[in-house]
């Protein structure tokens, strides 16, 4: 019911967002009962309703409000457990590939675990959220990040395998599959820089590896599902190099494709990189061939 041109619904909006004053649930400023209060107003405004009829008003609230998280900490304590496992569904909640949504479903796992029917979100379930919030921010390394916190939960966290949470484990393997995906289209377009800032997290595995266990750690999992990541942690490109194949022109970067990228090895005779394209080379050198004779002696491919 609309009065005066204004839903009730626009006013627990406002109340809402003036509460939580951009707070999340993982912070320890949240204020869970205000919030938890004006959901209570609201619907005492709202009279005498069935409890589907409850859930279908507050699922729509949770769905029409931009921070889904802070809406699900308003009103997890209210709804049903049937109606919290569809808001939850990691499938609805995180964009593939880009992994938005991340940050939102882990803080809403978060809130459902602490204001939601028992069982709903486990205990377990929800250290886990917490200790992904830092590296759930979207974008092209989203997949990347994702995987170096699971791998760092993973070696702090007994667990004997990633069924027992199995929006977890969706996740994880989406991840697994967009990460190698991701290095494929890195080398295919020669663009060794990123996926060098890819790998970094693997490197530090390989470097300091988990202490043995029977409990499933990160080198198990990445073993399992993406063999080639060792390969991948024990690149050591020069940095100088594949910086400076970012600059050469496309004709000149193709030839590149086949040797499968920068090598690691620097040639103490050889000029310094940064010197080889500055404004009096390229005069010179317009075809970028001293460059390519430069690039041209090794390779190793990740």
């Amino acid at each position: 019911m609309v009065l005066f041109g204004k839903r009730k619904s626009d006013g627990w909006k406002v109340q809402v967002a003036a509460t939580a004053a951009h707070e999340h649930p993982s912070s320890p400023n949240f204020p869970w009962d205000q919030l938890q209060a004006h959901t209570d107003l609201y619907l005492r405004k709202k009279g005498k309703l069935t409890p589907a009829e409850r859930d279908f008003k507050l699922a729509a609230l949770v769905d029409d409000y931009d921070d889904r998280d802070v809406a699900i900490a308003a009103c997890a304590f209210a709804m049903s457990s049937q109606t919290l496992r569809v808001l939850l569904n990691v499938e609805s909640n995180v964009t593939p590939v880009t992994y938005y949504g991340l940050y939102a479903y882990l803080q809403s796992l978060i809130a459902v675990n602490y204001r939601g029917q028992p069982g709903v979100v486990s205990d377990l379930e929800a250290k886990w959220a917490r200790a992904l919030v830092p590296y759930s921010s979207p974008g092209p390394q989203a997949a990347a990040r994702f995987l170096e916190g699971v791998a760092s939960v993973l070696r702090d966290k007994l667990l004997q395998n990633l069924q027992s949470m199995p929006n977890f484990s969706i996740l994880t393997r989406r991840a697994l599959v967009d990460f190698a995906s991701n290095l494929e289209g890195f080398k295919l377009k020669n663009q060794w820089a990123a996926a060098q800032a890819a790998v970094v997290w693997l490197s530090k595995l390989l470097k300091n590896p988990s202490p043995p266990s029977h409990d499933l750690g990160p080198e198990q999992l990445l073993d399992s599902q993406f063999p080639s990541w060792r390969i991948w942690a024990a690149w050591k490109p020069d940095l100088d190099r594949i910086r400076l194949l970012e600059i050469l022109p496309g004709h000149t970067k193709a030839i590149f494709v086949d040797t499968g990228g920068p090598c690691n090895l620097y040639h103490r005779n050889q000029p310094d990189p940064r010197t080889l394209w500055d404004a009096e080379h390229r005069s010179q050198d317009p075809d970028g061939r001293r460059i390519q004779d430069y690039l041209s002696s090794a390779f190793m491919l990740p």
